[in-house]
């Protein structure tokens, strides 16, 4: 069995597109083992989706904390789009053609992501509630280019008239665009590795309709399309995909490939790789996605544990309580028995406000010791006793799972009235060093993706597509324009870091601009309001307080344009003669 096993193998040509779909095969053989099974648990236990019951759940009371955690988690990390700030490698403030560029490349990535529908933005949200529910999230970056046919003028010799070249068609690029794809937890794959260093091939699913994969791979595929989707396996994906999803749906693989540095794109019941390209974005780190953002792992493995796996037992914990809990809510209510023979009894429960019942015997039942002797209530005392310490038990158990989730009051947005203001900012700085290690993860997530698509522009845009989209001629920088755009060009002499802040993400932050405007005006201000006095007693001093206010000004977010305003006024002060010197005229008697 082995020997038949080993002899498919050799005869398998490395690269080829079986050998590809074994190395597919592979990943999700232990990916299901290790990862895909226990995040789909946990998302249905984000849905409330129990296991017995696809459209409830299960039988169980959820006090559905879980949930409300991830609420939170997702404000705290991810509410707002993303703010980049590229700045010059060493922020000299008299490189204008360095900041010219910087602020260009910072247009350009800021382009749409202020709207609520950009695909950007989605993607990274997206990406980041995989990584608080499954517990891996990535996203995908591509150039897309439409092109058009034109037919170029023919040269001529301008003094003889002679055709010196014919008329020629080429294509022309009319658009251009970077595209940020959202990549599922469950269409993301890679080589067999302990950390993303070791990496040596990642794969992302697609799932193309006929309109979309003719249009990818070119009018003569539309016979390997009908072969792929109608041969393909409906167990795939299996609990993953929505019903009626994979109708009309073929499923591709593409794999990008470090070692050959070339990108294949391959099929179950393809012969052979659709299509083979040579490193199509030519990216410094090859990789045309970010290190895919994790939830806990260790050095020993690439997959996840999601974070609700570490909690698990509380959260399970308090779903017993719950249930419990809402049972005996529902015992908790009063019943009795009483003597059949005075059935009237039963109306001074069951009849109206101020009600008279008339009781027929009553001397006899009251020989027989009265109401207390005739009706017997259900002792509801001992059901109230069990009940408060359930209750007391589940705010134990939630308290756990925020001791374990590093969710402090002061986050939830409730605090103990006696508690003092220094007991309450504990709380809150406990809560935020463990909230600041996945600020961070994510934060550097986003600034990977940025630089991607940063290096994309700078590698594969016209000239003239990054003045257009950047919009650079209608700002006081237009005079830079030309030798900035040569200089994101120059991918050699480029040098540029893509900044973005974890705290530019968070909900709490939101108004961080306009602060930081605020800010920037108060300590210019400040320093032009202590410097008047030289000014006034020394004249020429006044371009050089300039100069200073220039390099304060240099280190502020979103000051790029605001320099150039500056260079202007340090020329006109540098220019302007000193004061009761007028510059003479000449004589035209």
């Amino acid at each position: 069995m082995d020997t038949d096993e080993d002899s498919r193998k050799s005869t398998t040509a490395k690269y080829s597109g079986k050998w590809w779909i074994k190395q597919i095969a592979d990943f999700e053989k232990e990916a299901d083992e290790r990862f895909w099974d226990s995040g789909e648990r946990v998302i249905n236990r984000y849905l409330a989706l129990g296991d017995d019951d696809p459209l409830g759940s299960g039988g169980k009371s959820h006090y559905n904390i879980f949930w409300a955690n991830v609420q939170i988690l997702k404000s705290a990390l991810y509410a707002t789009p993303p703010r980049p700030s590229v700045t010059r490698e060493n922020g000299d403030a008299k490189d204008d053609v360095a900041r010219a560029a910087a602020l260009v490349l910072e247009r350009m990535l800021e382009q749409g992501l202020n709207k609520s529908d950009d695909t950007v933005h989605q993607a990274l949200k997206r990406a980041v509630e995989d990584r608080l529910l499954p517990g891996l999230g990535q996203v995908w970056h591509r150039y897309e280019a439409t092109t058009e046919k034109v037919m170029t003028d023919p040269i001529v010799d301008p003094m003889t008239g002679q055709e010196l070249a014919p008329a020629v068609e080429e294509e022309r690029i009319v658009s251009e665009k970077e595209c940020t794809d959202y990549v599922n937890w469950h269409d993301f794959m890679w080589s067999p590795a302990r950390t993303w260093d070791e990496v040596w091939w990642c794969a992302r699913r697609v799932w193309l309709t006929r309109q979309s994969f003719v249009k990818r791979f070119g009018k003569d595929s539309s016979a390997v399309w009908k072969d792929i989707s109608e041969k393909s396996d409906d167990d795939t994906n299996r609990g993953v995909l929505p019903k009626g999803f994979r109708k009309g749906r073929a499923e591709v693989f593409e794999i990008w490939c470090k070692l050959t540095k070339k990108v294949y794109f391959c099929a179950r019941n393809a012969d052979d790789c659709i299509e083979r390209l040579d490193d199509p974005l030519e990216l410094s780190k090859f990789w045309p996605c970010p290190p895919p953002l994790l939830a806990t792992h260790s050095n020993q493995s690439l997959f996840p544990r999601a974070d609700y796996s570490m909690t698990q037992d509380q959260y399970e914990e308090l779903d017993t309580l719950n249930s419990r809990i809402v049972s005996l809510t529902k015992a908790l209510r009063v019943v009795g028995a009483y003597d059949s023979d005075n059935k009237e009894l039963a109306k001074m429960i069951t009849g109206p406000e101020l009600a008279m019942v008339p009781v027929e015997r009553w001397a006899a039942l009251g020989e027989k010791g009265g109401m207390a002797r005739a009706v017997e209530w259900f002792p509801v005392e001992q059901i109230a006793t069990v009940l408060q310490q359930l209750v007391v038990q589940r705010q134990q158990v939630i308290g756990q799972i925020y001791e374990l989730t590093s969710i402090s009051d002061i986050m939830r947005g409730a605090s103990n009235p006696r508690e003092t203001a220094k007991a309450q900012q504990l709380k809150a700085q406990y809560s935020s060093v463990r909230l600041q290690l996945t600020q961070g993860d994510v934060a550097t997530f986003v600034q990977n993706s940025l630089r991607i698509r940063a290096e994309i522009i700078s590698r594969h845009f016209e000239p003239a597509s990054i003045v257009e989209q950047s919009q650079i001629m209608q700002t006081e920088s237009a005079q830079f324009a030309v030798p900035a755009v040569i200089l994101i060009k120059d991918t050699s002499q480029a040098q540029f870091r893509v900044e973005v802040g974890e705290q530019t993400l968070s909900m709490s932050d939101q108004n961080a601009e306009r602060e930081q405007r605020i800010e920037l005006i108060t300590a210019v201000g400040q320093f032009m309001s202590q410097s008047a006095q030289m000014v006034q007693s020394t004249p020429g001093a006044l371009p050089y307080m300039l100069k200073i206010v220039q390099w304060a000004v240099a280190s502020f977010r979103g000051s790029k344009d605001i320099e150039s305003v500056l260079d202007e006024a340090i020329k006109a002060a540098t220019d302007a003669p000193p004061p009761g010197q007028e510059q003479q005229k000449p004589d035209h008697t």
